[in-house]
């Protein structure tokens, strides 16, 4: 059954928002780190600390989703908090030292969370019955898909205009883009629109539940949850490194061009990445699709560690972007295999709570680093050691659900 009609436009809509209040905050950030830094006087790090305020604000803003959208209409909701998305990016434009622009990011990060990544699956959980894996891997891949489009045109902006002016440009692109979700999607339920679920009417297949304890509430193995939730927070802190793909490429005197270019190509594959792991977990299961986009993230990220040269660089940034998806995709198709969907409705926020906040943390961690050392190896040997752990809780995982 494929996606058609007023239901692809919902998906259109989503891949929008995703662009928006993903794409648009974490996967250009990295471009306004050094002009920012050197306006302001501060190390590379205090800038980098404003992803950080976004990143934990989204984390916090998601856990008010779904109480905001049932308490008023959808499209109150979405231009709410556009206006503070793309307000916060003028006032950042137009901010006379990083204390304003801490603020901005602050607002902006709140705004991202309550209509970003929690809002879109859920509205995606009401309008698919069937497909809702290919539907929610095209909306978040779309986050990727943002960056790399734009980063070329931000960068160009920045580096033409200055960074105040390609804060602006990104506002605009925040306002284009959330336009489809106000125009196109009536409400979080098809019902209010007269409408049922896509696949509402076909036989939903069956994930294994968890037990159910004799009051009704599920029972989640906790070293199990534990696991996972450690799992989601290396994979993310891993997916902080592309931002400071523009400070790697000045490091090895490759020069902004090739840094946004890299950007662009981790965005590519950042998209295509996520959709190509939503096909692999329904063939060959979840813990193969994770081990094998980990092990390729691996092998790209010592690339970059001992081959700085313009090619290589290029090429392992490209395979790099396969690190977005072991914290998204592949995070929701292991709770489902590991927990149930019951399970894995108790386990998946709190694991992207870890996704937010690692990746939060060690946006501004790196940038620390930098200060620091000079150079970005420190924190690649680091992250390679982080995904061979992820993967050892993966295995150590399905080992124990199978005991």
């Amino acid at each position: 059954m494929k996606i058609n009609g007023r239901y692809l436009g919902i998906v259109a809509a989503m891949c929008g928002l995703s662009a928006a209040t993903v794409g648009l905050i974490t996967n250009v950030a990295g471009l306004f780190f050094g002009p920012m830094a050197e306006e302001f006087g501060v190390l590379q790090g205090a800038a980098s600390l404003t992803l950080t305020i976004a990143n934990v604000c989204m984390a916090v803003g998601g856990l008010f989703t779904r109480r905001l959208a049932k308490a008023m209409p959808l499209r109150v909701l979405l231009l709410a908090g556009v206006a503070l998305l793309a307000g916060s990016s003028a006032l950042t434009a137009l901010a006379p030292s990083i204390a304003v622009v801490y603020a901005a990011s602050a607002v902006k990060g709140l705004a991202a969370g309550v209509i970003g990544f929690v809002l879109i699956t859920y509205v995606l959980g009401k309008w698919f019955r069937s497909q809702l894996g290919i539907a929610t891997s095209m909306a978040m891949g779309c986050s990727g898909l943002a960056g790399a489009i734009f980063s070329p045109v931000i960068q160009g902006v920045v580096a033409g205009m200055g960074w105040r002016a390609g804060q602006l440009l990104v506002a605009v692109f925040m306002v284009v883009l959330t336009l489809p979700a106000i125009l196109l999607v009536p409400s979080c339920n098809p019902e209010d629109a007269g409408m049922v679920p896509f696949g509402a009417d076909g036989a939903q297949a069956k994930v294994g539940e968890t037990a159910e304890k004799s009051d009704g509430r599920v029972g989640v193995d906790t070293m199990l949850f534990v696991a996972v939730v450690v799992y989601s927070g290396l994979c993310a802190a891993v997916s902080a490194l592309p931002q400071h793909f523009p400070g790697m490429a000045d490091v090895a005197g490759l020069g902004a061009s090739v840094g946004a270019t890299m950007i662009s190509m981790c965005m590519i594959t950042n998209t295509a990445g996520k959709i190509l792991m939503g096909w692999l977990c329904d063939r060959i299961g979840a813990r193969a699709s994770v081990l094998a986009y980990t092990a390729l993230t691996a092998a790209a990220l010592v690339v970059l560690l001992l081959v700085p040269s313009g090619t290589p660089y290029v090429a392992a940034a490209l395979v790099s972007g396969l690190c977005y998806s072991p914290a998204t995709v592949g995070l929701t198709m292991l709770c489902n295999e590991l927990f149930g969907r019951r399970g894995s409705g108790i386990v998946y926020p709190v694991g992207a709570m870890a996704c937010s906040l690692s990746n939060a943390v060690f946006s501004s961690v790196i940038g620390f680093a930098y200060d620091l050392t000079g150079g970005y190896a420190i924190m690649l040997v680091a992250f390679v050691g982080f995904l061979v752990v992820a993967d050892l809780l993966v295995l150590w995982g399905y080992r124990r659900k199978a005991a």
